[in-house]
């Protein structure tokens, strides 16, 4: 009986990941065929775990010329592609089964969703439907180098149908793209495809990917317009995405009121999209108009059911709005709206590393060991994939005793771990017995936790300062004080540093650090020190302290720094001050001065018109603020 479904791969290098795929699918599909172009590494050991069927083939530059020769030694009625960077769902996957045979021969071929992990640790989403399964029947074939399409021999239009497979794929992820080298090979084929004279719509789309791949934002949209251009049917799955790509390429040149503009024509079209209104809500957000910014991510959140149809990017619908809504919520020091959201975000996806950190930060501000551990356990949060995350920010906030609470429910899989958490105490709290530690004191040991950031210069400063009072001598530390880190911080913190200048991230990282340990008398020798830094450092150290609270330090060394070192938050913060103490005059001039330099920037202009008291300064404050930001459902309330 011929079999149903052949699965045909192509595949070159991928010990790391195609064991993953295959024994992802190895039991659904009827045959399996793998098309090795030249792999150095165990790809094709792995593979013969999962199929007999492996081939040899000679790689030409040409997906299309691979994929048709891996279709050409498979014998079931339908042939799926998947690649070896990618996987399936075993449930989802029987369901498209059912679909294809309930309808009974009726299509071609079919597209499947491919849902792409992006960014560093897949925190990003990207789907797109691509050409994946189609009937064996010697009338269809790949054609392209890339990004390859079906084609019917005879010339004849394929009728093909999306489908509902899912097919998941961490081939984007940063390290992977770079490590593999794709965007230059991409780069390189397409050019070949292009220079065939035979340049379409979809060639273009292609293109744009590629530059937008590299930020090079300029050739994107250049490349983006000319497919949207030369598009046939608005409804190819691809021009939807293209214009959403067009906004994004905008945004990263800040062009805001041109994306502004772009968004309202689709609008009308795309009205079930949540990327319309979340890339709305994006540049309200980057132009610092907050309260629309939290006016469009609160309409998706609280619409969602309306949001049915994604172009591409899943995590718009949910993940990235409250994310932002958490930011905003944040920065507005609403800290019980803001982790509600930051929550939202760890429900949707657990792994989220800024959500994590951003979740301890604000818990331990207000709340317990046992109250936030509690916190964790009701809303399970934490498992053995992201407990590492939890771990590392309870100890970058100084809570070791809370990343040993969360360690406990892990402790046979993670000993090591706590036994950096007891470490941790040791230096931050001095509360553990140093004589348990005795045998890991060791050079290498720590200096390998130092360069995996479970320890830092902070850390062992501490430590020995520890075992100093305690008489306590180590070979660890003659290791470690030859270090220039470690000796200049030794030097600054007994007031014996005799160099001119300091190195500003030393002295950045080193007052965080010691604020979250809440190392105070430290922080003042550190700060004593601060006319080591050059002027535009002094501003830097200004903005942290007044982040983390010290407002009247902060406002004494702005005093001290230059104006033209000044970020808008800087400036902001003046500003803020000054209204909390009823100084408006002050307050206004500054916003005048900073909005000068930082016309794109809306929460000054906000300050002024809720501020001002001349008719005339209200009046061109306002006029400007319409041409500027368009669309502004926050100066709708002004006359």
């Amino acid at each position: 009986m011929k079999p149903f479904m052949s699965l045909c791969m192509i595949v070159k290098d991928e010990e790391q990941v195609i064991d993953r795929s295959l024994s992802s699918i190895w039991h659904l599909v009827d045959e399996i065929i793998v098309v090795d172009t030249g792999s150095n590494d165990h790809t094709k050991e792995i593979a013969a775990k999962y199929t007999p069927h492996i081939y040899e083939f000679k790689w030409i530059d040409d997906f299309s010329v691979a994929r048709n020769y891996a279709a050409s030694k498979a014998s079931g009625e339908w042939i799926l592609v998947i690649d070896a960077d990618e996987y399936v769902d075993e449930e989802n996957f029987k369901e498209f089964i059912k679909e294809i045979k309930n309808d009974k021969g009726m299509y071609d071929a079919y597209s499947a969703k491919i849902l792409n992990f992006t960014g560093n640790y897949g925190e990003n989403l990207v789907q797109n439907f691509h050409d994946r399964i189609y009937k064996n029947n010697s009338q269809i074939s790949y054609y392209r180098k890339i990004h390859e399409q079906f084609k019917k021999q005879s010339g004849e239009p394929l009728k093909s149908k999306n489908s509902n497979l899912l097919i998941f794929h961490s081939g984007y992820l940063n390290e992977t793209v770079d490590k593999k080298e794709k965007k230059q090979r991409n780069k390189e084929l397409l050019d070949k495809e292009m220079s065939s004279g035979d340049n379409n719509a979809f060639d273009y789309f292609n293109f744009g990917n590629e530059y937008f791949s590299s930020g090079e934002y300029s050739k994107a949209l250049e490349s983006y317009l000319k497919a949207y251009k030369l598009k046939q049917d608005f409804r190819l799955s691809w021009v939807s995405t293209t214009l959403i790509q067009i906004v994004i390429c905008l945004i990263h040149l800040r062009r805001y009121n041109d994306a502004i503009k772009v968004i309202a024509d689709a609008e009308s079209i795309y009205t079930t999209s949540p990327e319309i209104p979340y890339l709305k809500g994006e540049i309200f957000f980057v132009r610092g108009q907050l309260e629309d910014a939290k006016n469009m991510f609160l309409q998706i959140i609280n619409n969602n059911e309306k949001y049915h149809h994604v172009i591409m990017r899943p995590d718009l619908k949910d993940q990235k709005p409250h994310n932002r809504l958490g930011q905003i919520y944040l920065y507005e020091e609403n800290y019980e709206r803001a982790i509600y959201h930051y929550t939202s975000v760890l429900n949707i996806n657990k792994y989220n590393q800024e959500s994590i950190k951003k979740v301890i930060y604000i818990l331990n501000k207000f709340h317990s060991v046992a109250e936030i551990s509690n916190f964790f356990n009701r809303e399970n949060l934490v498992d053995s994939k992201n407990i590492k995350y939890y771990v590392e920010a309870s100890f970058d906030f100084g809570n070791p005793d809370l990343a040993l609470s969360i360690l406990e429910n892990f402790y046979e899989e993670h000993k090591n771990l706590y036994s950096v958490g007891l470490l941790k105490k040791l230096c931050i709290k001095k509360e553990e017995n140093l004589e348990a530690f005795q045998d890991g004191l060791d050079y290498s040991l720590i200096k390998e936790l130092v360069q995996l950031n479970w320890i830092n210069v902070i850390d062992v400063f501490l430590l020995r300062e520890f075992m100093k009072q305690n008489n306590i001598e180590c070979d660890l530390m003659i290791h470690f004080e030859k270090e220039k880190a470690l000796k200049t911080l030794i030097d600054i913190l007994h007031n014996e540093y005799v160099e001119e200048t300091i190195e500003e991230s030393l002295f950045i990282f080193s007052l965080q650090t010691l604020i979250n340990y809440k190392q105070f008398s430290l922080c003042e020798t550190l700060l004593s020190n601060i006319q080591h830094l050059n002027q535009k450092s002094v501003s830097k150290v200004a903005a942290l302290l007044f982040s983390n609270g010290f407002k009247t330090e902060a406002l004494q060394l702005y005093e001290k720094a230059e104006w033209n070192y000044f970020s808008e938050q800087d400036f902001l913060n003046i500003i803020n001050s000054l209204l909390q103490t009823e100084n408006i005059a002050d307050a206004l001039n500054i916003t005048k001065y900073a909005m000068s330099i930082y016309e794109q920037d809306f929460r000054f202009y906000k300050i002024i018109l809720e501020h001002a008291q001349e008719d005339e300064l209200y009046e061109t404050t306002l006029l400007r603020a319409r041409e500027l930001f368009l669309d502004s459902f926050y100066l709708e309330r002004f006359n």
